[in-house]
C-alpha cells in the first residue's frame, strides 16, 4: 500500500484513498469507508489543447483528462505524473463528476473497494482528438469490451450517470436531446 501524500501535486486525492498494484499497472482503493458525494479527488495538471496533447509520449496522453472539445488537463513529463492519475475505468464505476474536474462517490464505498469511473464520463471526439478505443478489463457483468470516446452517447448510461458526466458532456447530452425529433 502505497500512502497518497498531495506533496507539490496539482490534483489532490483523498486521504482516504492509497495506490496499490492491479493488473499491470496501478489502481486507487479506500482506506476506509467513503460517503456518496463525498469528494474523492480534484484533478489538476497543464491546460493543453488536443494538438499539445497529441506532441507528447503516447505514455503521457494516457493521463490526460479531457475536459472539452478542444482542450485537457495533462501532464508535460514523465515525472509530473501523480497519484490522481490511477484512476481506473469500469463499466460499473463507483465515482462520477461534479463539474469538470471534481471526482465524487456515486455511492457509499467500501473499505478496499477500488475507486473508479466510467471514461464515457470524460471522453468525447472531436475534430482534434485522436480516436480512443481500448479493451476494457473491469469484468463486471455489463462490461461494454471496449472503451471508446462514443460511450457518452449511450442512452442508458446517459440515464445510469445523469448529474455524474463532467459538465461539457452534460451538454452534449442536452443538445443531443434538443436535436432529436418528437414521436
Amino acid at each position: 500500500m502505497k500512502k497518497i501524500t498531495n506533496k507539490i501535486s496539482s490534483s489532490w486525492v483523498s486521504n482516504k484513498i492509497y495506490i496499490k498494484k492491479y493488473l499491470d499497472g496501478n489502481g486507487l482503493f479506500s482506506k476506509e469507508k467513503i460517503n456518496k458525494e463525498e469528494i474523492v479527488a480534484i484533478f489538476g495538471g497543464y491546460v493543453m489543447t488536443h494538438k499539445e496533447e497529441n506532441d507528447l509520449d503516447l505514455k503521457l496522453n494516457d493521463y490526460s483528462l479531457q475536459i472539452n472539445d478542444n482542450f485537457v488537463l495533462g501532464y508535460t513529463k514523465n515525472n509530473q505524473v501523480e497519484d490522481a492519475c490511477f484512476f481506473n475505468h469500469s463499466c460499473n464505476p463507483n465515482c462520477g463528476f461534479k463539474g469538470q474536474i471534481v471526482l465524487v462517490a456515486m455511492k457509499n464505498i467500501k473499505k478496499d473497494e477500488q475507486i473508479t469511473f466510467d471514461y464515457a464520463m470524460v471522453l468525447s471526439s472531436s475534430k482534434e482528438t485522436r480516436s480512443y478505443k481500448m479493451k476494457c478489463l473491469c469484468g463486471s457483468k455489463n462490461c461494454r469490451g471496449t472503451i471508446d470516446e462514443e460511450g457518452w452517447k449511450i442512452p442508458a448510461l446517459q440515464k445510469k450517470y445523469k448529474g455524474y458526466f463532467q459538465w461539457y458532456i452534460e451538454e452534449k447530452i442536452k443538445k443531443l436531446k434538443n436535436k432529436k425529433p418528437a414521436l
